[in-house]
């Protein structure tokens, strides 16, 4: 009968948590945000707070005031800096003569148009497939398209800025209170759980800090091995550095990421200095070849080292969980796989290393 009561309130508490969830699952969103980047900032927190300031420790409220201004430079930088180099190059791509950069590629394009005619029976409209092509990206760079996205992100504007506020509101406190969150767990969790919830918060903290130092490690190795490898290939140092900002960035999407990279990369390659002087080709060939080389050296080196090493888990138990949440839940989740992941794992060793393969699986955290 006790057993029975015990599974019963483990499911009303479970259906009262799913609900939670369901409700209010943008304040909960509000919320882990702001634990993720409390977590980031709780080195500098530490570090400012221990400074000497006229005899004194910096106050704990003044570091965290500081690490919440950190995180919005970091944010504001990234923009001011990338932004001005996107809409530049969908200017340049919106004004380019595109008849001109793709008639070296007409008699090719025709060739392999009569051959699809000739073997596979595939009807050609009388416009060149050159022409297609060169009017299929101009209308993709158009300025009304350009537009339509202003507007899209004007309209979503008043939304970001209450979460922008929310979550630098509940940050600060949990950089400020340095506990705040545990307590707030505590506080709903029976007695004889509140040390296990303690040391899974404090495993949880430690291991998402070296994750996220590592996604940031890995982002700049990226960044800097394909511009300098863009950069002794004549590619000019702007549009090198602007090639591997990308990279860099739609690398952290495992698997599917670096392919849209390299998408906008070539798309963007269109209107580099590099095309009119060494020509279209060469300009993709070097580009897909900065690429396969930087993901050979990201797949083979920095991954399974980096994040593997970061949260304590095997190379092949980091693809795997990947590879599980990419297949099931699409490619968002494929981004919060590993910290995900992390946190289960730490879970799970509190709550359940009775069983074997918990215990297999959790050994190095």
């Amino acid at each position: 009968m006790q057993n029975l009561s015990r599974y019963i309130l483990g499911a009303v508490a479970l259906v009262a948590a799913v609900a939670v969830f369901w409700f209010f699952g943008d304040i909960v969103l509000y919320v882990l945000v702001a634990g993720v980047l409390a977590i980031m900032c709780r080195p500098l927190v530490s570090r400012v707070s221990s400074v000497k300031l006229f005899g004194r420790n910096v106050p704990r409220w003044l570091a965290a005031a500081l690490g919440v201004l950190a995180v919005w430079v970091v944010i504001l930088l990234f923009f001011v800096l990338f932004i001005p180099l996107i809409s530049g190059k969908i200017n340049d791509l919106a004004h380019l003569d595109y008849q001109s950069l793709f008639a070296p590629l007409s008699e090719p394009m025709a060739d392999l148009g009569h051959f699809l005619q000739k073997y596979f029976n595939v009807t050609i409209s009388q416009q060149s497939l050159t022409e297609s092509f060169a009017s299929q990206i101009k209308e993709w760079v158009s300025e009304g398209t350009v537009g339509n996205i202003v507007s899209s992100v004007f309209s979503v504007a008043g939304s970001v800025v209450v979460a922008a506020v929310s979550i630098s509101f509940i940050s600060f406190y949990f950089m400020k209170e340095e506990h705040l969150f545990v307590n707030m767990l505590r506080a709903v969790v029976p007695t004889r759980y509140e040390d296990r919830v303690e040391r899974a918060v404090e495993s949880i903290t430690q291991l998402l800090s070296r994750y996220f130092i590592g996604v940031v490690l890995q982002m700049t190795i990226m960044m800097l091995v394909v511009a300098v490898v863009l950069i002794l290939f004549g590619f000019r140092v702007q549009d090198a550095f602007f090639v591997g900002v990308i990279e860099g960035v739609f690398n952290i999407i495992p698997y599917v990421g670096p392919w849209v990279g390299f998408v906008l990369s070539a798309l963007a390659g269109l209107s580099f200095s590099t095309t009119a002087t060494m020509g279209l080709g060469y300009v993709m060939l070097v580009l897909a070849g900065t690429i396969l080389l930087a993901q050979a050296v990201d797949n083979y080196f920095i991954s399974p080292r980096v994040f593997s090493q970061q949260v304590n888990a095997h190379p092949l138990e980091i693809f795997l969980v990947t590879l599980v949440a990419g297949s099931c839940f699409g490619i968002f989740c494929m981004l919060v796989a590993i910290p995900a992941y992390t946190v289960l794992r730490v879970l799970a060793k509190e709550f359940l290393y009775n069983y074997k393969l918990v215990r297999k699986l959790t050994e190095n955290v």
